[in-house]
């Protein structure tokens, strides 16, 4: 294939149809009912919070750090693949017209986050009278404007320095960014020409700092790898990936809930399922993150129907995707050698399950103290958390081999 701008929009629509193919399975009804009570509790709460913010409260900063914060994480997209560091050299003068695609897709797909945060942003700014509605809209202009120009930038500095100094990079256009939107919700809009002369010389200083340097095709190709490799490892939590490369981590701290094996007295399969939970990346800061997320919705919802949804729905979640991760991988493992009745592990399995739902229900009954007191509604989701985890537990059926 001699013409790039094919190979790119060959490339693209591969990468399209599997980004479709899991995302059937991320974004199903339980997902969809977790999202909707997430949006609408937060919502009502956030709502309720604008009726009683003052009008001194910080918004045009808050705004200003969290559009900055979003703005300025911009890694390109490119969809090279290893092969291409050999298969490229020959036609690398029309490299740039590859490039272009990439960048044009980078900026487009990275857009919806800050705008969002925009939207979101709107009704704090018009309850705290801190701008009137031009300068919102022109807000919004500046923030597609410095997306697109940061995405850019990013992929400036990963040509000139290969990935060095990227996070000193983002620190520099998180303060020019978060200056721009400062100064121009304040009442000295003005000053908006100083980070912006600043941002243009710093573009300008990065281009001239590739103009002689050869195209780095290991870097960007190891950072195209470790972006899919992401995406494949947040895929996995709904469904298999083939191609997923776990890590393992010891992880001695947790070492207390492992205790040494006993011949003739240890569970061989119990033992297993433990370590692999506690052991195996993946597995363990799924859980790790539901629980996380059912903990902090406890303490900031304080509807009792909806908090008590949202855990339901996350202690479902948490359950089945546990036990669907333990039961995968066709590895060899040792246990193997010395076969025992499948129903051994299943049930080690169910137990282990089983013993850290009970840790996240503990959880969220202690902050639940912390939000609504010695109540109803206290116990009643540590009860909700243990009911949902035991029948999806006790209902979810064996995988098909």
């Amino acid at each position: 294939m001699n013409d790039f701008r094919e190979m790119w929009g060959k490339r693209f629509f591969h990468y399209m149809r599997e980004l479709q193919q899991y995302m059937q399975y991320i974004f199903t009804g339980h997902l969809a009912i977790v999202l909707v009570f997430a949006i609408g509790a937060g919502g009502y709460a956030y709502s309720e919070w604008l009726k009683e913010v003052p009008l001194d409260f910080p918004a045009a900063l808050l705004t200003a750090l969290v559009i900055g914060g979003a703005l300025v994480y911009s890694p390109p997209v490119t969809l090279l693949k290893p092969a291409d560091i050999v298969f490229f050299l020959p036609l690398e003068k029309q490299l740039p017209d590859y490039m272009k695609k990439a960048l044009k897709w980078s900026k487009v797909s990275q857009m919806p986050l800050p705008l969002i945060l925009f939207i979101v942003a709107l009704p704090l700014l018009s309850a705290t009278e801190t701008a009137s509605t031009s300068v919102l809209l022109w807000l919004a202009v500046f923030v597609v404007i410095l997306k697109w120009m940061f995405v850019e930038t990013e992929f400036l500095v990963h040509f000139a320095r290969s990935g060095q100094g990227i996070w000193q990079d983002r620190f520099i256009r998180f303060i020019i960014s978060g200056l721009l939107i400062y100064f121009w919700l304040s009442p000295y809009f003005y000053i908006i020409v100083i980070p912006a002369i600043a941002l243009a010389f710093y573009m300008a200083y990065w281009r001239k700092q590739t103009a002689s340097k050869p195209f780095p095709y290991e870097h960007f190709i190891s950072l195209e790898q470790n972006r899919m490799m992401r995406f494949y490892r947040f895929a996995n939590y709904f469904t298999d990936v083939p191609h997923l490369k776990g890590k393992m981590s010891r992880r001695a701290w947790l070492g207390m809930f492992m205790r040494p094996p006993e011949f003739g007295k240890t569970m061989s399969q119990a033992f297993l399922i433990r370590r692999t939970f506690l052991r195996t990346d993946d597995i363990f800061w799924l859980w790790v993150r539901l629980t996380a997320i059912s903990v902090v919705a406890t303490y900031f919802i304080t509807i009792p129907v909806a908090i008590l949804l949202f855990v339901a729905a996350l202690a479902f979640a948490s359950s089945i995707q546990l036990i669907y991760a333990l039961r995968s991988g066709d590895e060899f493992r040792m246990d193997r050698l010395f076969p025992e009745p499948k129903a051994y592990r299943t049930n080690a399995i169910r137990q282990t399950v089983r013993g850290v739902q009970w840790l996240q229900a503990v959880f969220v009954l202690i902050i639940g103290f912390v939000s609504f007191g010695v109540s109803i509604t206290t116990c009643l989701l540590f009860i909700v958390i243990v009911v949902v985890s035991e029948i999806t537990i006790r209902f979810t059926k064996e995988k098909q081999s």
